[in-house]
């Protein structure tokens, strides 16, 4: 549920948690044949803010998808915000804006944050080397702690993010990377705006202290697009 910046231990990956993780095809597997159109699903993210049109890929990362739609589907995202920002011109190693349902829990500590939304289930991680799908500008992902415990939270890139990839070690990640499931058809400024707004929210999680945003942007609901 957490994308981790420069050191945050609680994304040390654990044994236990990897076994969720699936083997890695190469990725060219999963890209479309050549001439043959990719199939992909429509979300828009109405926002206070503005609303941002997502192409999701199912036959890229199934699990993901299915888990994204789930939530869509019930209503769960209906009030939820994007209450998290990272800046590279703040010291931050990446550039994103995450969101779902735990602003408070963010605003409570790391232990009501880990504790995630009631009755919500994990999916298993995809990789990136999977899905074929990098953190570049524009993704969509799934913020987790350790592998395999992604469940409601997710972050979009607002800048291409190569540390978030899978197979990326360096500064104490895990090296399994964030899982990618869609990218930015409409909206991006709307991203971008939201990334620049204030952020020195109090938390007492000194790792993400200057990222918590002064007033979540409301998501007043994500819905899918055409049939």
């Amino acid at each position: 549920m957490w994308i981790r910046t420069i050191s945050l231990p609680i994304m040390m990956m654990s044994l236990a948690a990897a076994s969720a993780c699936s083997p890695e095809p190469d990725a060219a597997e999963n890209s479309p044949p050549a001439g043959e159109q990719e199939e992909t699903v429509l979300v828009v993210f109405e926002t206070a803010a503005g609303d941002i049109e997502v192409a999701l890929f199912p036959d890229r990362a199934s699990l993901s998808v299915a888990q994204f739609l789930a939530h869509v589907d019930a209503g769960n995202y209906d009030g939820a915000s994007f209450y998290r920002v990272t800046r590279g011109s703040d010291g931050s190693l990446i550039d994103v804006v995450q969101g779902g349902l735990l602003s408070q829990a963010v605003r409570d500590g790391s232990e009501a944050y880990a504790e995630g939304y009631p009755s919500a289930t994990a999916v298993a991680h995809e990789t990136t080397d999977q899905t074929g799908i990098p953190n570049e500008r524009g993704t969509l992902a799934f913020a987790r702690l350790d592998p395999g415990t992604a469940d409601t939270e997710i972050f979009f890139n607002v800048r291409d993010n190569p540390e978030l990839d899978t197979g990326f070690t360096e500064g104490g990640r895990d090296g399994f990377g964030y899982a990618t499931f869609g990218r930015v058809v409409e909206g991006m400024q709307v991203l971008d705006e939201v990334q620049q707004m204030p952020s020195d929210a109090p938390t007492p999680m000194e790792t993400v202290r200057g990222q918590i945003l002064d007033q979540p942007v409301l998501i007043r609901r994500i819905y899918r697009k055409g049939p």
